[in-house]
């Protein structure tokens, strides 16, 4: 089974997406608009409560934010 981990990438793409600023986003997480920036650009991975509430906001799946790497 193939490892998965966080995508910046599909985060960025989903955000678009539901039309969710990167300010909007993160004041309902409660964190700076820079973190969600960090995220977007893979500096730093969102922990799995703070994903789990990053897919509730955005209407989306956990899974829809990660992808499968080659071990």
């Amino acid at each position: 089974m193939p490892a998965r981990t966080f995508s910046p990438d599909a985060l960025r793409q989903i955000r678009r997406q539901r039309g969710v600023t990167q300010l909007k986003l993160a004041a309902s997480l409660g964190v700076h608009n820079t973190a969600i920036s960090a995220y977007e650009r893979g500096h730093r991975r969102p922990d799995v409560e703070t994903l789990a509430t990053i897919a509730d906001v955005l209407g989306a799946r956990m899974d829809d934010f990660v992808t499968a790497v080659a071990a």
